[in-house]
């Protein structure tokens, strides 16, 4: 039986940089390499020109040194080297600590970008995303959907089978979001049980479209995986952004208009009665 250890590739940004830093250290070594051997002739040059008699005898070469100088050289050429060595390992190090730091930053903020629990992006980034897609949609004169989704009957999800049931409703629902828009789209987890879906350059018509997928999907998942006795549903604002709206007006005017949504299915007793959003 084999019991060597089994050898992966590794992939990835960190794996790229480490590999062309062994590349250019491996150019490094080569380079000192010369340079040192360059240093020693150089230094044997000079002491031929300095000291003529002891190299060079009718026009042949013969090196006469005595130890003391030829021990200095060496001293010379030896201390240089470690110190040109010495110099390139802190060169070194100091290359690994910045992109350790730099890799550090980035997965630090690409932590803090997406929702452990949904695997969607977090509040945290809404602003800086949706201002992004606001600048970019009146720049270009194109449209901007908004939808604003949160959860029917959640909070009794969590009241009879308890907060773990709670995550799995999210989860899931969150998935189906996910699935039900483009790529260049974004699932944003606003909060309890309330995501944001942006759609960029799309339309009202487009942006229905997505609100229809989003009910078939989600009756679809309610029907083959229902929680006891519950139904479960989701309620949705649908948005198109205006010229001159700030992020805050317009995701209230998408909450706005889930709300009043929810406050009409309530009204015709489909939906038990709202109670404030509960995390999971």
């Amino acid at each position: 039986m084999d019991n060597r250890p089994e050898q992966t590739e590794k992939i990835g940004p960190q794996a790229r940089i480490e590999s062309e830093l062994v590349q250019l250290d491996a150019h490094n070594r080569d380079i000192w390499v010369l340079v040192v051997f360059a240093g020693a002739v150089l230094v044997l040059g000079a002491l031929s020109l300095l000291a003529p008699s002891s190299f060079w005898q009718q026009n042949t070469l013969e090196m006469k040194i005595p130890p003391q100088l030829l021990f200095l050289v060496m001293m010379v050429v030896m201390l240089l080297a470690l110190y040109m060595v010495r110099r390139e390992v802190e060169l070194r190090k100091l290359r690994l600590l910045n992109v350790q730091h730099t890799l550090k930053a980035q997965a630090e903020h690409s932590a803090s970008m997406v929702d452990s629990l949904t695997n969607v992006f977090s509040r945290s980034f809404l602003r800086e995303l949706l201002q992004g897609e606001i600048s970019r949609a009146e720049r270009n004169n194109r449209p901007l959907g908004l939808i604003m989704s949160d959860v029917d009957n959640f909070k009794m999800v969590n009241d009879r089978f308890g907060h773990l049931m709670g995550d799995y409703v999210l989860a899931q629902i969150a998935s189906i979001l996910k699935s039900c828009v483009r790529g260049s789209d974004y699932v944003v987890r606003y909060g309890g049980d309330e995501f944001l879906i942006v759609l960029s350059e799309t339309d009202a018509p487009g942006s229905q479209v997505v609100v229809n997928r989003i009910r078939e999907k989600v009756a679809e998942w309610d029907r083959t995986s229902r929680i006891g006795n519950l139904s479960i549903g989701v309620s949705m604002g649908l948005h198109q952004h205006l010229p001159g709206q700030s992020v805050e007006q317009a995701v209230a005017e998408a909450d706005t208009r889930m709300y009043a949504e929810k406050r009409a299915a309530q009204h015709k007793g489909t939906l038990a009665p709202s109670a404030p959003a509960q995390g999971a």
